[in-house]
């Protein structure tokens, strides 16, 4: 998927990812999760905040060109089954000590009578399933965020079969935009069952980003401002459009557009990348290495997935004791806040576990 780039140094971090994650697990835990969770702003206005995810992919697809994607023999079988065992392990693991701990809660706050083996095994699978993630045995907002780790796994599982084929140099941001967005207009004119619905619409959405993500490292000058500035003026033009043929079928309200995403949403993500990416080509390194070095982003930076994890026990025990207490609001979400990242701050070890990369040969 790039056109035969140089791979890049594999001891190397990148600085500018590793801040735009950092950044963004900051944004889901105290502003996406503060308006959605808490309502401490109201979710009408709100809905236009919510651009965070498929950033989050093109950061997963462009680590995944710098990490091993831009390496040979990536789709031999037993390289790749190597992979999604490496790969599955560092999402997995951190997910099962959050969903242990959360099923523990839901025991203790919801005994509802004697806790039967019968009853123990429902639990059990219903929370060690990132696809069910705890339905019909959760707690408040224990597992609202999850419905993030399948799709990711998905994601994860499909990048070195969906980045073998190189791009024709012609292509522009738009195009790629106007392909990706058919596919999710058609995809959501068809029905399945849930929860097959949802994951296959997810993992199909989040994969075009993905990919998008790895082209943009394997190639990071290749578009210019102007070229995304175009996709900004069609993404926007395109939604009021929608809006104004069709009012009774399209909303602008991007929570409805985004469970699962459709078309409406997936413009709406066009016109934020857009931003984000002239943003990000705006500032320069200094300003990018000043703000990674300090300490309100360097926790996000260093454990932002256990981070997200841990904002459903977070926020939970923060909203439960705060109603009992009668605290104010914003009280609440602060307290949520420092617990989310102190429980994410002593769980973090757990991603950084590492499985031996199989010896070639």
């Amino acid at each position: 998927m790039s056109d035969a780039p140089a791979p890049p140094p594999a001891a190397s971090r990148d600085v500018g990812l590793d801040l735009a994650r950092g950044l963004l697990m900051a944004w889901i835990v105290i502003v996406i999760h503060g308006t959605f969770w808490l309502h401490v702003i109201p979710p009408g206005p709100g809905a236009w905040l919510l651009f965070e995810m498929p950033p989050i992919f093109v950061i997963t697809g462009a680590a995944y060109f710098l990490g091993e994607g831009s390496k040979p023999g990536r789709l031999n079988p037993a390289n790749y089954f190597d992979f999604l065992l490496r790969r599955g392990v560092r999402i997995y693991l951190p997910y099962l000590a959050y969903v242990l701990v959360a099923a523990l809660i839901v025991t203790v706050v919801k005994w509802d009578g004697p806790l039967t083996l019968e009853e123990i095994g429902a639990r059990a699978l219903a929370w060690l399933n990132p696809v069910t993630r705890g339905a019909g045995h959760t707690w408040k907002m224990l597992s609202w965020h999850l419905w993030f780790v399948a799709p990711f796994l998905i994601v994860t599982a499909l990048m070195p079969l969906i980045t073998t084929k190189r791009v024709a140099g012609f292509l522009k941001p738009w195009m790629l935009a106007a392909v990706a967005g058919l596919i999710v207009l058609a995809l959501g004119r068809v029905t399945l069952v849930q929860p097959l619905d949802e994951l296959i619409k997810n993992a199909v959405f989040y994969s075009f980003w993905a990919t998008f993500g790895f082209m943009l490292a394997a190639m990071p000058k290749r578009w210019s401002l102007g070229d995304y500035a175009l996709v900004l003026v069609l993404s926007v033009a395109g939604m009021i459009g929608a809006a104004m043929l069709q009012p009774a079928s399209v909303t602008l309200d991007m929570q409805h557009n985004k469970f699962p995403p459709n078309a409406i949403f997936f413009l709406f993500s066009c016109a934020w990348m857009a931003v984000l990416l002239i943003g990000a080509r705006l500032t320069r390194e200094t300003q990018r290495e000043a703000l990674a070095r300090s300490p309100l982003v360097r926790p996000f930076m260093s454990a932002g997935y256990s981070i997200y994890l841990w904002q459903g026990v977070g926020y939970s025990l923060a909203a439960y004791f705060g109603g009992e207490l009668g605290l104010n609001i914003y009280v609440i979400w602060i307290a949520a806040i420092a617990l989310t990242i102190a429980l994410g701050l002593m769980f973090a070890p757990l991603e950084r576990i590492r499985l031996p990369k199989r010896k070639a040969g």
